[in-house]
């Protein structure tokens, strides 16, 4: 084929490469999955769609246990402001979703006024125990969740919303309920005591300190999605590799599960929904850039050239083709 007769393909594929790089936004293949997913999935639940995609992504995992997608979808409606924020803090966490599981849409005003104020007997169990700084809100939050996991409603029922939102404590239910759980006995009667200005004892501090070990101890960071995906420039070009392969395979795991046929090679099953959703092709020219260090722009327009230079050199041998074939019109 002469340069002459390739020449309007390239300079059409190449204009089609120009106008996808420039209107198409590249994500990490694996939150492009994951908006797929949410699309198809959740198409009856609207006020999924809007939330972030890290909340998409919890409730895709919800939907394997039936009970805690419902309670999350009740919690949801009833506290839609203050429940992605616990989702996207503790969501992959056993502890949070057994509360959840437990309590609904009843654990999330305890959490959050956790999160939201200081708790002066946790602060002060807190120096007693070691820490240095102040709690940070998430690890107030996570108190919250331990107590409900071992007080339950005793726990969460001293919690009502007032009409303007605001969440308040009802301590006149702690003082008199007369529970007496030893697991968090000891941080129950240094708050009683506190609230009602009686004699603080060394007793009191000693067992509430033990529940303060017990419980606070446990406190986690969710790191997962929140580690870096892009390892930094400085990084050898084999390490970034070893990374975006290690994406890909993540990516795969995803698509198998998105095709619904877990017999499927993880990679083999992310082509078959690439084919479905060519915007991964954008996505995967994007990845495939940062490991090279190279600017994303470029590798998208060589990879889209690449892909619709031969698709409209076919093309024109084909209508040459028909041209030939079919007799012209009288």
């Amino acid at each position: 084929m002469s340069r002459h007769r390739l020449l309007w393909p390239a300079a059409l594929a190449l204009l089609v490469a120009a106008v996808i790089v420039t209107l198409a936004k590249p994500m990490m293949v694996e939150e492009r999955l994951v908006s797929i997913s949410a699309q198809n999935q959740f198409a009856h639940y609207p006020e999924l769609l809007v939330q972030p995609l890290p909340i998409q992504a919890r409730m895709l995992d919800y939907q394997q246990d039936s009970l805690l997608w419902l309670k999350t979808l009740s919690a949801l409606h009833v506290y839609p402001e203050h429940t992605p924020v616990l989702l996207e803090l503790f969501g992959d966490e056993p502890e949070f979703r057994q509360a959840l599981r437990a309590h609904g849409e009843n654990l999330i005003p305890p959490v959050i006024h956790f999160y939201q104020n200081p708790v002066t007997s946790i602060e002060v169990l807190n120096r007693i125990t070691g820490g240095r700084e102040a709690l940070s809100p998430d690890q107030r939050a996570w108190y919250a969740v331990n107590f409900v996991n071992q007080e339950g409603d005793d726990f969460t029922g001293q919690f009502k919303v007032a009409p303007s939102g605001a969440i308040e404590w009802i301590w006149t239910e702690r003082i008199t309920e007369g529970i007496t759980q030893f697991f968090t006995s000891g941080i129950r009667t240094l708050e009683t005591r506190y609230r009602t200005d009686q004699e603080i004892r060394a007793s009191d501090i000693g067992w509430a300190a033990v529940d303060a070990v017990i419980i606070g101890s446990t406190v986690k960071f969710l790191k997962a999605g929140r580690v870096a995906a892009n390892t930094a420039r400085a990084a050898t070009i084999s390490t970034r590799s070893a990374s975006y392969s290690a994406r890909l395979a993540r990516a795969g795991q995803v698509a198998s599960a998105m095709v619904g046929n877990a017999k499927w090679p993880a990679l083999v099953a992310l082509a078959y929904v690439t084919v479905k959703h060519p915007a991964i092709l954008n996505d995967l020219f994007a990845g495939a850039a940062k490991v090279l260090g190279v600017s994303t722009w470029m590798v998208q327009l060589l990879g889209w050239f690449l892909i619709f230079l031969p698709l409209l050199i076919v093309l024109r041998w084909l209508l040459g083709f028909a041209g030939w074939v079919l007799p012209p019109r009288r």
